[in-house]
């Protein structure tokens, strides 16, 4: 590696780092500021957990954050160094613009392989801890915004407990309904949610006749499910959101269509086309904003350039959630939607980016 090579590395870093700690400062202070007085409240909570809290938060946020502060980083150091006359300088000496960028395009394939790693590994424990930690310790806020008035279990058969109220000191569920099939559901007064016998109380067993109407079969007072196949963690949620798993677990959804409802299909085929889509951000940012660097004037644009990176990386970043959703509901094939900003914007930016490596 070349002098030259190892000058823009450091200062491609010094700034990235620096722009990434802020960004995530401000973060967890605005955060902190929210949940001071549950942290403060639940004597449980101690500092070891509060960091790893925030760790974790870093990891939920790594795809929007690292792409924000190397795009910020790409244009301060271009534009650092043309205001310096230093790329005139490299330029002069030979090297060609494309040289230039392979350290900017170096730094971005790490954060892209980053992201992409913590997809399938990091992220989906982090989501699953902040999603434990918010119910055991952020009583005070988020229990009294956020009360459902049905909650709904599934199981590893794909059958669904639903349920209206839960007693986590007594460990059960209180009017309960187990849809079985759709031929096939039991009512249920309270039901305790012991893995290794769970026990129904006042229990009625409805099937569905030869005129297709549900009709009572039988009734208990007592009646132990031996046939329910719990999640790994049936007094929390029991199902993992789909933004929770892992990218091979999606994969293999899709693969196995036994796994999957036709209703829950275009909801895998989304989440699995955005983990393979977003981690390339960090490649995008830097191909979309250093043409825009090696412009040669008195009198440089960089507000303006700054300006137009930021709020166009909000409004890629808007539009990519967007397509979440659309793609969810099936509006708009997944494919369609969610391939097609990444496609179009690389292909602009991508040719500009050629021109602009071509000319010099």
């Amino acid at each position: 590696m070349k002098i030259w090579e190892r000058y823009l590395l450091r200062e491609i870093l010094k700034v990235f780092l620096l722009f990434l700690s802020c960004f995530f400062f401000l973060y967890a202070l605005i955060d902190y500021s929210m949940h001071m007085q549950d942290f403060f409240a639940d004597k449980r909570v101690q500092i070891s957990h509060i960091a790893v809290y925030y760790f974790f938060h870093f990891v939920k946020r790594a795809d929007l954050l690292i792409p924000l502060a190397l795009l910020i980083s790409t244009l301060k150091v271009l534009f650092s160094l043309n205001s310096r006359g230093e790329l005139i300088a490299l330029q002069s000496s030979g090297v060609p613009r494309k040289k230039i960028l392979r350290p900017f395009l170096f730094i971005a394939l790490l954060c892209a392989l980053f992201n992409f790693t913590s997809s399938e590994f990091l992220l989906p424990s982090s989501l699953n801890f902040l999603d434990r930690f918010r119910r055991e310790h952020f009583k005070h806020r988020d229990q009294d915004r956020h009360k459902e008035p049905v909650h709904v279990l599934r199981l590893k058969d794909r059958s669904k407990i639903i349920y209206q109220t839960a007693d986590a000191d007594k460990k059960t569920f209180h009017d309960v309904f187990w849809v079985r099939s759709a031929d096939e559901i039991w009512r249920i007064k309270s039901l305790s949610i012991d893995p290794e016998n769970p026990v129904g109380f006042y229990v009625d067993h409805l099937q569905r006749n030869k005129e297709g109407n549900f009709e009572k079969a039988e009734s208990f007072e007592q009646y132990r499910f031996a046939k329910f196949r719990w999640q790994p963690d049936p007094t929390g949620k029991g199902y993992t959101p789909l933004e929770n798993r892992r990218l091979s677990e999606l994969i293999g959804m899709l693969i196995q269509k036994t796994k999957t409802t036709a209703y829950e299909y275009p909801q895998v085929l989304t989440h699995v086309l955005f983990k393979l889509a977003m981690p390339f951000l960090a490649l995008f940012v830097v191909v979309a904003g250093a043409p825009f660097c090696f412009r040669y004037s008195r009198n440089l644009p960089i507000f303006i350039t700054y300006a137009i990176a930021l709020f166009g990386f909000v409004a890629f970043f808007t539009l990519m959630d967007a397509a979440v959703i659309l793609g969810e509901n099936l509006v708009v094939s997944p494919y369609l939607v969610i391939l097609s900003p990444i496609l179009l914007c690389g292909a602009a930016f991508g040719w500009k980016c050629y021109r602009t490596c071509k000319g010099f």
